[in-house]
């Protein structure tokens, strides 16, 4: 086992940047910034300057390109903080809609449907569940009980209490989705009878129920990474969603079918599409573009290398100011 790097001081985080090839032009200044960032996180964004080793198994070198700044990287920083906004205003607006969706058709079959198995898909709700509390858990216990303790957290809540108190703790699913996260919300999506997932499928232009799962899942995931200030620009999706054919695309992801699914240009698609099925006049794609044309210029990274975006993305439809 390698022994643990020793701790260093912020000068002596600068000296060993420079001494792996950063140019710093301001010692003073690239302090400050590695008291604000950090330097693990910062270096981050030198790994797009450090090239490739040929000899034996592929690896960055510890070492930058020539001519690579402190500079640079700070600005590929500072470029993600303000995609990370961007990104975690649209997923917020995109999880709202689907508790406003879920709760509604739910509700209409039985305003307690997500607390009785029988009023969700029954062959669904009996699978093993991914990550079984107990060994005899199956998909819907193993919600259940996510949603419980969502409820105990949240009993100090004046909604909560009142339900509480008036109801014996049962909340209508319109009012127990404004508990759940958004993972838990999606979990429960999966669950719900066919008649009602295939609805909310709709809303959300999506084909069925299992394209618009594999959509929210990555998605949820990023939302995490958004709202935990993790880095975004050029990192792999971990779920990424299924790409999917022509035939189940709506028209304005067709191009999708060829991209990327490991990058963020794809999940960044899926939103503009879902935010604008919910509201037409949403304004959101325009402000991903905004963000987007103020990528730093530098031959090191690419938003389409390293994050996937075709080089004709802006045309598109999906990326067009809405019509009044």
């Amino acid at each position: 086992m390698k022994p643990i790097k020793p701790h260093l001081t912020y000068a002596q985080q600068v000296d060993l940047l420079e001494r792996r090839g950063l140019v710093v032009a301001d010692r003073d200044a690239a302090v400050d910034a590695l008291r604000r960032v950090g330097y693990y996180r910062f270096s981050a964004y030198t790994y797009v300057f450090r090239p490739i080793q040929a000899s034996g198994r592929p690896r960055r070198s510890d070492c930058l390109v020539d001519g690579a700044t402190f500079a640079d990287a700070l600005s590929l920083h500072d470029f993600d903080d303000r995609l990370r906004v961007v990104l975690l205003a649209g997923l917020q607006q995109l999880e709202v809609a689907l508790r406003t969706q879920v709760g509604h058709e739910l509700g209409r079959r039985n305003p307690l449907a997500h607390l009785d198995p029988t009023h969700l898909d029954p062959r669904r709700c009996a699978t093993a569940a991914d990550r079984p509390r107990t060994p005899e858990s199956n998909a819907y216990d193993d919600w259940r009980e996510r949603f419980d303790d969502l409820v105990h957290e949240a009993r100090n809540e004046e909604f909560v209490k009142h339900h509480l108190v008036h109801y014996d703790g049962q909340m209508p699913v319109w009012v127990a989705v404004e508990v759940m996260t958004f993972g838990t919300l999606i979990r429960l999506y999966s669950l719900i009878s066919t008649p009602e997932a295939r609805t909310v499928a709709r809303c959300f232009f999506a084909y069925n129920r299992d394209l618009l799962f594999g959509w929210l899942k990555p998605l949820n995931t990023l939302r995490n990474h958004c709202a935990h200030n993790g880095r975004i620009w050029n990192r792999a999706t971990v779920y990424p969603p299924k790409r999917g054919s022509s035939r189940v695309l709506p028209p304005d992801l067709a191009h999708l079918a060829t991209a990327d699914n490991h990058r963020l240009y794809y999940l960044a698609a899926l939103t503009a599409h879902l935010l604008r099925s919910i509201d037409p006049r949403t304004r959101w794609p325009q402000r991903f573009v905004e963000v987007m044309k103020r990528f730093p210029a530098t031959p090191a990274a690419t938003v389409e290398r390293d994050m996937g975006f075709p080089s004709d993305w802006r045309t598109l439809d999906l990326w067009q100011t809405p019509k009044r």
